[in-house]
């Protein structure tokens, strides 16, 4: 409470004392010296360092006009592509867990003679191949391509199933259902 020789003065209903007010802690001076610095700070013409996300966006205006186009004009399935493609040789996370969950336990039951990822490119086309997710021997001596799939496109799907018509070996498209769990489907589309 201000003492009775301290002048003050009201804000609304309150009472405060004069310095309070003057002084910029409450009301309109604090605000005034807001603007002030404001102004102050654009008066400046030293150069100041740009923050992370000024620096992003002067990196997207200097792009050419096909590069911006090319950048945020992609579908949702063209950035989930985009966002999948590891280098050749490396699994993915889907592949790396069929690995783990299927043919490492069928090749220490003996279900399996040998796998390895990526190791056969079959040719389909002038300029058009196909590199097989998990070549694989069963025990039976017969050899088998096993592609895995997060999500099968219609060109992933078209690629296995012409593979399947030209090659005498089985193909079998294999997507994960649930947590622990995998669907396959055979593409062979002949008896050999």
């Amino acid at each position: 409470m201000p003492t009775c020789d301290a002048p003050t003065m009201s804000k609304g209903t309150i009472r405060l004392p004069a310095s309070a007010i003057t002084g910029g802690r409450v009301g309109t001076a604090r605000i005034r010296e807001q603007i002030a610095s404001a102004a102050r700070e654009l008066a400046d013409t030293t150069p100041t360092p740009l923050d992370a996300a000024m620096r992003s966006l002067a990196g997207a205006m200097a792009m050419s006009a096909p590069e911006v186009i090319a950048a945020w004009c992609t579908s949702p399935i063209e950035r989930m592509q985009q966002l999948g493609r590891l280098t050749r040789g490396k699994q993915n996370k889907t592949e790396t867990a069929y690995e783990d969950e299927v043919l490492k336990p069928q090749l220490h039951a003996g279900e399996i003679l040998w796998y390895r990822f990526e190791s056969i490119k079959l040719r389909l086309a002038d300029r058009t191949f196909i590199t097989i997710d998990f070549p694989v021997i069963t025990a039976a001596g017969q050899l088998e391509f096993r592609e895995v799939k997060g999500r099968w496109t219609d060109d992933a799907r078209a690629k296995t199933k012409a593979a399947a018509s030209q090659f005498p070996f089985r193909f079998i498209a294999i997507q994960r259902a649930g947590r622990h769990g995998w669907r396959t489907e055979d593409l062979t589309s002949r008896s050999w």
